[in-house]
């Protein structure tokens, strides 16, 4: 089958975005949890609705925490970790580029379906593992590849960004038979996987640039979803 309209990288940001702010004005949630979202949330600035009684920021590190406003609640908890004592439910659960840092994707997953309340959503942007720039840096040392990174996004460095963690990849694939086979045997009720093609990371390579750019749009209008850069991830308890 060929796909007539490409999903490019330069919209998954934006979607991811539109699909969690849709949830919260149309499902409703009234309890709602980020993963990960202690300096940027996905909600932006926006005022919350009032049927929100609740929204948590987790992370597995006190110290980023300490820097959450008031006006949220937090949770310190290894997301990729034992849950088991956590009584909260969320109603909404998200992540934006979080999950390719769990070293055990399906036991991240597995987390998630049992903080959902019954009914539950969770939405999950994040980068896909058989990507060029993110199958070197899963496969080479995380002190090279945190070189590299420096050199081709200094930004990320500059003391207002966090720089670069350690990458795994662990369940971080397009809609794959693998990626939903894995996501039903958690036991989730609906199953939602939409991969986005291309990246930013060899812009500034002259030859490097057009020849991935080909590639991707090759592997995008054939639906060779193995070989997709981002994917948005949506689940149902």
């Amino acid at each position: 089958m060929v796909q007539s309209e490409i999903r490019w990288h330069t919209d998954c940001r934006q979607d991811y975005l539109d699909t969690v702010w849709n949830i919260i004005t149309d499902e409703k949630p009234a309890r709602i949890m980020e993963i990960g979202g202690t300096t940027s949330r996905s909600t932006g600035d926006k005022t919350l609705p009032d049927h929100v009684t609740s929204f948590t920021i987790s992370d597995i590190s006190a110290e980023e925490l300490s820097h959450v406003s008031d006006e949220f609640d937090t949770l310190q908890i290894n997301a990729c970790g034992d849950v088991s004592h956590v009584d909260q439910r969320f109603d909404l659960i998200m992540s934006k580029f979080c999950g390719e840092h769990m070293p055990d994707g399906k036991q991240f997953h597995k987390n998630m379906h049992h903080l959902l309340a019954d009914g539950g959503v969770a939405v999950h942007l994040v980068p896909t593992i058989f990507a060029s720039p993110f199958l070197i840096n899963w496969l080479f040392p995380e002190q090279l590849t945190r070189k590299a990174v420096q050199l081709l996004q200094p930004r990320r460095f500059d003391g207002q960004n966090t720089g670069k963690f350690p990458a795994y990849y662990s369940l971080c694939r397009g809609s794959t038979p693998y990626m939903r086979k894995a996501l039903a045997d958690v036991g989730f009720s609906s199953i939602e996987v939409h991969e986005y093609y291309g990246h930013h990371y060899y812009d500034k390579i002259f030859g490097l640039r057009q020849l991935d750019n080909g590639l991707a749009r090759l592997c995008a209008r054939h639906e060779w979803a193995v070989y997709s850069s981002y994917a948005i991830i949506i689940t149902r308890k």
